[in-house]
């Protein structure tokens, strides 16, 4: 299947080539920015079509549509701004994470082929939800707080609508928080998830101190795309949208503390009254975990990423693309 994938550069968009690529897809990679230099020669990725230009450009759309001639469309492009962001960017945030969106399903109506549009969407679509009240399902009411999960609502009705308008096949993944391979710095998402700033402090030579454990369904990335993979194939699917989860929680305390290890790394600890924390988190408490029943009956999703198969996995990756320092590995 030929799948273009929006924000194919970023985190998700990478992780989701490497298991479609491996899968014998045809992918192209529509993004603001090209790989950067340490993905350049993965071998996971090879093959990947790559198109740069802007998500709320028509023509740089039409362009690539015309030339990738997809059968499948992941949107991803988007912006996930911190609370700085938020203050300074409110418009473009708005602009790219809704207007993109319009403006991908307007100039899709001229790809043919095209048999299904997943655009991903987020947690933050339901807001905080107590510990008590979950797992979340997908039929509970968002009610999103942040800019981000605001604009992310409004591109799900935004899409929902146009679908309907145009005759797409379109469904919508809600993804849980995020770690793994192929995070890094892309300019679009300022604040990495707390495994990957417990790495930096790492790397740095100490150890992380979080506000506190930070209990958490965390999302592996491998999982996540192929959650993905799953809603882009899919023959089966009974439903217009999915939560994308790990199936379970765990706190980045423990997960640092045990990854630790693997990696020479530092640990962490949760910072006591009169030490400021490492690791920042937008989250002022701990919210309930995303429930997976609806895209597993589906689909068959199983997370396959957890504890020492993760930890494992990530390892390797580490040592292949962003090792941590000799003097701390070592």
């Amino acid at each position: 299947m030929r799948i273009l994938i929006t924000g194919g550069t970023g985190f998700v968009g990478l992780a989701t080539a490497e298991t479609l690529l491996a899968a014998g897809h045809e992918v192209t990679l529509f993004a603001t920015s090209p790989l950067p230099d340490a993905f350049r020669d993965a071998k996971a990725l090879a093959g990947a079509k790559i198109a740069l230009g802007d998500i709320c450009s028509e023509a740089d759309l039409g362009a690539v549509i015309a030339q990738a001639r997809p059968e499948a469309v992941l949107h991803l492009a988007a912006m996930t701004p911190d609370i700085e962001a938020e203050r300074e960017m409110a418009a473009r945030i708005i602009a790219v994470n809704v207007g993109g969106t319009a403006t991908l399903l307007k100039m899709l109506r001229n790809a043919p082929d095209l048999k299904r549009v997943v655009t991903t969407s987020s947690v933050a679509v339901y807001g905080h939800v107590d510990l008590a009240d979950g797992p979340i399902a997908e039929e509970r009411a968002p009610n999103p707080a942040s800019l981000y999960g605001i604009t992310k609502a409004a591109a799900e009705n935004t899409a929902q609508r146009l679908a309907s308008l145009y005759g797409f096949d379109l469904r919508i993944a809600r993804l849980g928080p995020l770690f793994g391979p192929w995070e890094y710095h892309t300019g679009v998402r300022p604040l990495l998830s707390p495994h990957a700033q417990v790495l930096a402090q790492w790397r740095k030579g100490s150890a992380a101190a979080l506000a506190r454990p930070l209990l958490g369904d965390w999302l592996y990335s491998r999982d996540a795309a192929q959650g993905l993979a799953d809603l882009l194939t899919g023959t089966e699917l009974r439903h217009a949208v999915y939560n994308i989860g790990a199936g379970a929680s765990e706190t980045v305390l423990d997960w640092a503390n045990g990854f630790s290890g693997s990696v020479g790394g530092h640990g962490a600890t949760v910072a006591t009254s009169d030490e400021a924390p490492n690791v920042t988190v937008t989250m002022a408490q701990d919210r309930a975990s995303l429930s997976i029943d609806r895209l597993s009956q589906d689909t068959g999703y199983t997370p396959k990423y957890r504890g020492e198969t993760a930890a494992a996995d990530y390892a390797e990756w580490l040592t292949t693309f962003d090792p941590l320092p000799k003097r701390i590995s070592a």
